[in-house]
């Protein structure tokens, strides 16, 4: 009845986590989310404020298919601005509704059936469900104990069929990301395969020891493709804006797609976007803000016995190892859902070798972090 491309996408299973606590929430419970993977800040008031005018100016029809000239300019001056790369605003950046999107039209444009695609394990969930609505196939690549790529294995991984090895860096779940030296010496391998590499950096502002990750694009890579988009940084999940920054040639085929199946991103989520690109002092006071959180999580969780944590420099998700209490985290998870009402995401939905992990995320108020902390730490005492 359904096709086999559906049959074979298995659910989002934070989104599982999130509605079966929103089901106890309408029994009458208060559960703490530290299951989702968005900021609890709104969006900045200069973002909305641009919206409303674009909208009452009449900025509310189909744009450019690539975005509007104003925001590839703006991105493209941001990238210089941040990273000292120059790149195209006319040729080599597209604008899409959301890295989801951009990351599907990317794909589609590069991907033959039984065509590889090498993430490293454990990753953001949704990319294996990407590539094999393609017909091609994901193949895991291993990470160290400190979430650092294990450029070995890739090696090894690598095959005729490899067409491209996808990263996110900042990470989702582990809040680690590779550094300058890690990203060449991936170019380095990928040039040899002739394979492109996909980044997605939708968390590269979220860095809290340095301004921001280093990118692909620094990399001077001809096969690399940069993902970024305004959700995380900037408190804008809702507006479903993200770009692509890639050569003039891939972003044709994008294009094409993008032509068809999507037309064009929002016209005026776009001006807000520009006005987001300016922020500062409102960037500046988020990041402190999780910063200050990061710090208290991983505190309160080394002192819970069975917690090792990691201490991630990036995003908002410590993932910490609680192999010493469970080994099996859905299992957990599911436990600290029932027992002390807090929503949080097993570690083998990120991959075979999250097992034995948890996912938190510290994108919540403190006082609700700390009131969280106290819960797990109980019930995890009276576990099996």
């Amino acid at each position: 009845m359904f096709s086999r491309r559906v049959l074979q996408i298995e659910p989002f299973q934070v989104m599982e986590i999130l509605a079966k606590a929103q089901r106890l929430e309408r029994q009458g419970e208060r559960v703490i989310h530290l299951e989702i993977g968005e900021p609890d800040f709104p969006t900045p008031e200069k973002v909305v404020e641009e919206a409303y005018r674009a909208m009452r100016r009449g900025d509310t029809h189909y744009t450019d298919a690539r975005g509007i000239r104003e925001l590839r300019e703006a991105i493209s001056k941001h990238i210089y601005e941040t990273l000292g790369v120059e790149v195209n605003p006319s040729r080599e950046v597209l604008v899409t509704g959301g890295v989801s999107l951009a990351l599907q039209f990317v794909l589609a444009s590069l991907l033959e059936p039984g065509d590889e695609v090498l993430i490293t394990d454990p990753s953001y969930p949704c990319y294996p469900n990407f590539i094999r609505f393609f017909d091609a196939k994901p193949v895991s690549v291993n990470l160290h104990s400190d979430y650092s790529l294990d450029l070995e294995d890739l090696k090894e991984k690598l095959s005729r069929r490899t067409k491209a090895i996808l990263i996110n860096t900042p990470s989702n779940p582990t809040g680690t990301y590779l550094t300058m030296e890690e990203l060449r010496a991936l170019c380095e391998v990928a040039s040899e395969a002739k394979a492109w590499v996909i980044s997605d950096e939708i968390y590269s502002g979220l860095v809290y020891d340095a301004e921001r990750s280093p990118s692909i694009l620094e990399a001077n890579y001809e096969r690399s493709i940069m993902l970024d988009g305004f959700s995380k940084l900037y408190a804008m999940t809702g507006w479903r804006l993200g770009y692509v920054v890639a050569s003039e040639e891939l972003l044709a085929q994008v294009l094409k797609l993008q032509q068809n199946f999507y037309i064009s991103p929002s016209s005026f989520a776009q001006h807000a976007a520009i006005a987001a690109l300016s922020l500062h002092d409102e960037v500046k006071a988020m990041k402190a803000e999780f910063d200050r959180r990061r710090q208290y999580i991983i505190k309160r969780l080394k002192d819970i016995p069975g917690f090792e944590v990691h201490e991630p420099k990036a995003a908002y998700y410590v993932f910490p190892d609680v192999s010493e209490i469970s080994t099996d985290s859905s299992a957990l998870a599911e436990y600290i859902l029932d027992t002390a009402k807090v929503a949080v995401t097993p570690g083998i939905a990120f991959g075979r070798r999250g097992e034995g992990h948890i996912r938190i995320s510290y994108a919540a108020s403190l006082e609700n972090i700390a009131e969280a902390m106290d819960r797990i730490e109980k019930a995890v005492e009276n576990y099996g």
